[in-house]
């Protein structure tokens, strides 16, 4: 029964990832903790089989913007597949480091069964399998990829062979959230700008309106890494106060329910001013409400929950000449 409910858990979080339903509960977290977590659910079946386990944590930065959730169940399809391919009295090592960029790299390595170039470059797809015979759908690896992908990270597998084990890495940014809460509950200076140093041609300044302060924080970190420069704001009121301040916006990706406002309303004061596009956040998808976005001036109409792809999507349309 167990073994069934989690195939079919499996197979209901592939279906929510292949149609950009699977929303993620963000917030700021400790990495370290998560991949403990992780490691603790499968220590029994690490006892039983005498396995070695080594841990090499860093010491440097390791809080990230994300959902503990589904981190952890990135973690855990891992460490479970490096115990399953494990020998008895073999051994897992699990590490991590901080990058150049802002990120963090999580190394798992096992002593295991080990994989050919092969079953390497299909090892994330669904229903894909090894040379093994272990039962199981092929969904773990596969559903991994994409939660890591919609944290903005990556994940990959590599091998020296046969019989010589596995090593797979994860890479996720490390948070660099440019708002923090206010411990006066003052409201945030409106001119208060997020800029990403690095030089780009998409170097286009976005008014980002979002009254979900996690929402907000997760948009900001996105676009910032994407190298556009950002000012967020959180009503209706303040960005009207932002746009009053004559700053040259080129493109408005704003929420329609503000706590003050509309986001239509402020897409047509957006248009008068600035003359430029924008991309509606919602979450209201059908077709009345689409519909209504593109005659208040918007360009693109975006259904919460919103992946990275259809993010990235918007904005190639938005901005397109």
């Amino acid at each position: 029964i167990e073994l069934e409910a989690r195939l079919i858990d499996d197979l209901l979080d592939l279906t929510r990832i292949t149609h950009g339903k699977l929303a993620l509960t963000l917030a700021e977290l400790d990495v370290h903790e998560i991949l403990n977590d992780a490691i603790s659910t499968v220590s029994n079946e690490i006892e039983k089989k005498q396995i070695s386990l080594k841990l090499g944590l860093s010491d440097g930065s390791h809080k990230i913007l994300g959902d503990g959730v589904r981190l952890q169940q990135v973690f855990w399809n891992v460490l479970k597949n490096a115990v399953k391919f494990t020998h008895q009295s073999g051994q897992i090592s699990v590490d991590s480091q901080t990058l150049p960029g802002n990120k963090i790299l999580i190394n798992i390595r096992d002593t295991g069964i080990g994989m050919g170039p092969e079953e390497i470059e299909r090892i994330f797809d669904a229903f894909s399998q090894g040379s093994h015979h272990f039962g199981g759908l092929g969904l773990g690896l596969a559903i991994s990829r994409s939660l890591v992908e919609l944290h903005s990270g990556s994940i990959r597998a590599s091998s020296p062979g046969k019989g010589m084990g596995a090593i797979f890495s994860i890479e996720l940014p490390l948070a660099n959230l440019t708002e923090k809460a206010n411990p006066a509950g003052l409201p945030p200076a409106p001119a208060a700008l997020a800029v990403n140093e690095e030089k780009s041609a998409q170097r286009l300044h976005i008014l980002l309106v979002e009254d979900h302060e996690p929402t907000r924080s997760i948009l900001t970190q996105l676009l910032l890494q994407r190298h556009y420069t950002v000012t967020s704001a959180a009503s209706f009121v303040q960005a009207c106060s932002l746009m009053e301040n004559n700053i040259d916006f080129e493109l408005l990706i704003s929420d329609i329910g503000l706590p003050d406002g509309s986001g239509f309303d402020l897409m047509g004061e957006f248009q008068r001013k600035f003359g430029a596009k924008g991309i509606a956040l919602t979450g209201y998808g059908a077709e009345q409400d689409v519909a209504q976005s593109r005659a208040s001036g918007f360009t693109v109409h975006l259904t919460k929950p919103i992946s990275v792809e259809s993010l990235e999507s918007a904005l190639a349309g938005a901005t397109r000449t």
